[in-house]
């Protein structure tokens, strides 16, 4: 058993998965290599320099994952589209509503307890309707 199982039982969309995160992986890598060269010969904060590969493995994978289309692999018709997009809707509202509670419960300002969930919320939506958008194409061209 392999960690991908853990993602999808697609073996096409593991596939794809597996090949994302290598790339992403590899980037982290070379990168790596660049922050150490700049701490040399820079006196730049090194807990900065780590977090940049990181952040570019989080950020490029997740958006090679988004534009890839491989997400919604079984929407064609236009009420599977509609179902898929009041779906993503349902749950980035969900999404807001229970990270407000828990911002309540855990006694953050009330500011900080509906906008950053309805931020947040807001991007759960775009990237899921992006991702739809891509696989509604990649599923047209099949």
């Amino acid at each position: 058993m392999h960690i991908l199982q853990w993602l999808s039982t697609d073996e096409y969309k593991q596939k794809v998965i597996s090949k994302i995160l290598v790339e992403g992986a590899i980037l982290q890598f070379i990168l790596s290599f660049v922050m150490i060269a700049v701490y040399l010969y820079t006196d730049m904060e090194p807990l900065f320099l780590l977090l940049i590969p990181f952040a570019v493995f989080l950020f490029y994978s997740l958006a090679r994952y988004i534009f890839s289309g491989i997400e919604f692999a079984n929407v064609f018709t236009a009420d599977e589209i509609k179902a898929a997009k009041k779906r993503n809707l349902l749950s980035s509202i969900a999404f807001c509503v229970g990270m407000s509670l828990l911002s309540i419960l855990m006694g953050r300002s009330m500011l900080d307890s509906v906008m950053v969930p309805l931020i947040a919320g807001i991007l759960w939506f775009v990237m899921n309707s992006i991702s739809l958008r891509k696989s509604v194409q990649k599923n047209a061209d099949l």
